[in-house]
């Protein structure tokens, strides 16, 4: 009796082990660079993450029955040259969140996680191999929510929407340092086209300094997180968008806009508009070539300044096997209007009005 108890017992268990899944998973990149104009000299550098950001990740699902699963994930930064941590040293700085997942219902998470701007619009970005100025609409997503709860609806006639709402944990006011996003997409054929919307109230406040949006905020890549006028920090941040891909034969054509507005501490504002045009041809199973074009142009309200960038971004990208890659890009950065230096992401800005960086760079996924 005990045996064919037992017996029973072992093949349930062993049974909902197959239904689970867990996964390790990442990537290694990094290169060489060669930048015409850091602050005046020109410049050598070994550089993590010249194909896209090394990572380190944990994930998995249980199933639950009935369509429905458990799942989390764990995201790791890290900068390959040195060895340390990215997103100031959080262990699992780039995702940490676990939830549900229904076929029926949709997916529910909480935890650290996307907003809808990256979700939706970010592809377009990183589908450009570069970033507008100052990544002043996160496409390149250098800001995460954290104390957030997420929902991704099931597809419905070739749409999703996706809602999110970051917590900003401030006892007495619940709007210091909260995060709102929400965002839609269509996947039909050779067409992909989103719209997304994302607000973030007093980010990184000193009052609620574990909020929706921390210290990331204060980065010194987010060139444009204080006023021009007086260095105040920002009270509202909003940024709307919309871009998507049209495939034709072997050629994605990707474009996208952005509209990013800053209101400040000190009651000043500003208003940037992004236009990115771009396109992958996949020249061969092994060989991409990628071609893109940005403008960004600002105006402050106070001091009467509209400020204008224009970059073009190029590269070749050669598939050695599935999961290793070298890749060659091409950057040039110019500033117009009363913008006084060109500083392409991710560098230290130039003397003058133009800059450029040139890239070798090799990935690995595994």
């Amino acid at each position: 009796m005990i045996g064919a108890v037992a017996i029973p017992a072992l093949m349930a268990g062993a049974q909902a082990q197959a239904q689970s899944k867990f996964e390790i998973y990442g990537l290694i990149s990094g290169g060489v660079g060669y930048l015409t104009n850091q602050g005046g000299p020109h410049n050598f550098e070994a550089l993590s993450g010249t194909n896209q950001n090394p990572r380190i990740g944990f994930r998995g699902q249980e199933d639950l029955g009935g369509g429905t699963r458990a799942i989390m994930n764990l995201e790791n930064g890290f900068n390959m040259m040195t060895g340390g941590a990215s997103q100031n040293g959080r262990l699992f700085g780039r995702l940490s969140y676990v939830g549900l997942s229904s076929n029926s219902m949709g997916t529910l998470t909480l935890g650290r996680q996307y907003e809808a701007v990256k979700d939706y619009l970010g592809p377009v970005v990183i589908a450009s191999n570069g970033v507008h100025i100052g990544d002043n609409d996160n496409g390149y997503n250098n800001l995460r929510v954290q104390n957030s709860v997420k929902y991704i609806s099931p597809s419905f006639g070739n749409f999703n929407v996706t809602a999110l709402y970051g917590f900003g944990e401030a006892a007495g006011d619940a709007s210091i340092n909260r995060v709102m996003s929400i965002g839609s997409g269509y996947k039909g054929g050779d067409f992909r086209w989103a719209v997304a919307y994302t607000q973030m109230d007093t980010p990184n406040s000193s009052r609620s300094p574990d909020g929706a949006m921390s210290n990331d905020y204060a980065s010194s890549l987010l060139i444009f997180n204080k006023s021009l006028v007086s260095s105040a920090g920002v009270r509202r941040q909003r940024i709307a968008g919309t871009g998507g891909f049209y495939t034709v034969g072997k050629t994605d054509f990707g474009a996208m806009y952005s509209n990013v507005r800053y209101e400040y501490l000190d009651n000043t504002k500003l208003t940037l508009q992004n236009f990115d045009l771009n396109l992958v041809n996949h020249f061969t199973p092994a060989l991409n070539l990628g071609a893109s074009y940005f403008y960004t142009v600002g105006k402050y309200d106070t001091v009467n300044k509209k400020p204008k960038w224009h970059q073009i971004n190029l590269q070749a990208d050669y598939f050695l096997s599935k999961r290793t890659d070298v890749a060659i890009t091409y950057s040039y950065q110019m500033a117009a209007g009363d913008a006084t230096n060109a500083t392409i992401f991710g560098f230290p800005s130039s003397s003058d009005k133009k800059q450029a960086v040139l890239m070798l760079g090799m990935r690995h996924v595994f």
